[in-house]
């Protein structure tokens, strides 16, 4: 099943879980929560984001959960 959905006319990308993102790019976990602990910034509405080439993640609770733009195809 792709990651990308029709909704209303435009796509809508699910958030998937640290794990089965870094699955997705070779690499490890940990590696990749690295990587958006190094990049995360404060949002607008108060929480944690992170932005990797193409790459977006924002933190629920203590758990990142990640979304890929269209040009990486989804998982």
């Amino acid at each position: 099943m792709s990651a990308l959905q029709e909704e209303g006319g435009r796509n809508t990308a699910r958030w998937m879980s640290l794990d089965r993102a870094a699955a997705h790019l070779g690499m490890n976990a940990a590696a990749l929560r690295k990587t958006l602990e190094r990049r995360s910034v404060r949002a607008a509405d108060g929480a944690i984001e992170a932005a990797v080439d193409g790459v977006r993640a924002r933190k629920f609770g203590r758990l990142w959960r990640v979304r890929f733009s269209e040009a990486w195809g989804g998982p």
